[in-house]
């Protein structure tokens, strides 16, 4: 229905509604409705995922591209040189820290759609607030995916480096992070999911920066193994917290 359409309903609606006696209102509203048959308010399931695709902040977009710009700048200018290209892990320090940035800089957007207000108007809306909540997400996660897919193909492109090995160490926290982020979900709303969030990224900070040195060695082929069934738990993970969240606001649903 085109909003002309529905201006000129509602127009026709209001000046029906002001020969309507109190002591009937509610049976003329209800035959009022009925005058005119029922018409499909919703689109199809592409008008729904474009329909959310544009409920999302372009600051978004921005931050994703901004994120792009600074991953191929450091690649290309060698700054992967601070994280200790001693035992040549730098550039696997560097590609496992930037891919879970991506999530902090869309988090605002995440908070506020999961924030309770927002879902109180989502759950108003024409459709249910667990299709909002879940498709905005899955938008974000697509588009972080191709980000990285793109961003870590250049830079085997230019290092000559194993693709399966950049692969892994780059998704595998991201995967994790964002297994974390749909945890938390569950708990937490608004500013503390966001701060949440800020924590689990500080923690990951430290953990390469701890896993890269002499002590560890994190990043030696010999723990290759150890990344991969880290990358296959954080799926396992990601999976299970997004089918309990689905089901956690579809029993919100069923309580309002």
């Amino acid at each position: 229905m085109k909003q002309r359409e529905i201006k000129k309903r509602l127009k026709k609606y209001a000046a029906a509604c002001e020969g309507i006696l109190p002591e009937k209102k509610e049976e003329r509203i209800q035959a009022l409705l009925q005058l005119e048959p029922k018409q499909r308010t919703r689109g199809t399931l592409w008008d729904f995922v474009w329909e959310q695709i544009g409920y999302l902040a372009r600051y978004c977009l921005i931050w994703q591209a901004l994120w792009a710009v600074v991953f191929w700048y450091l690649m290309r200018y060698g700054v992967t040189d601070l994280w200790g290209m001693e035992d040549g892990n730098g550039v696997l320090v560097m590609v496992s820290l930037l891919p879970p940035i991506l999530v902090l800089l869309t988090v605002e957007e995440i908070t506020k759609v999961y924030h309770r207000s927002m879902l109180e108007i989502e759950y108003a809306a024409k459709y249910s607030l667990r299709g909002a909540v879940m498709t905005r997400m899955s938008v974000l996660c697509i588009f972080h995916f191709l980000i990285i897919m793109g961003c870590i193909l250049l830079l085997q492109a230019r290092l000559d480096s194993g693709i399966c090995r950049l692969l892994v160490y780059g998704f595998t926290p991201m995967i994790i992070m964002t297994g974390m982020l749909l945890k938390l979900m569950q708990h937490c709303q608004g500013d503390a999911l966001r701060n949440a969030v800020i924590g689990i990224y500080v923690l990951a900070v430290l953990f390469a920066a701890v896993g890269n040195t002499r002590y560890f060695g994190w990043y030696r082929p010999v723990y290759f193994k150890v990344w991969c069934g880290a990358c296959f738990g954080g799926i396992l993970f990601e999976i299970l917290q997004f089918v309990r969240l689905n089901k956690r606001l579809e029993r919100v649903e069923q309580i309002i």
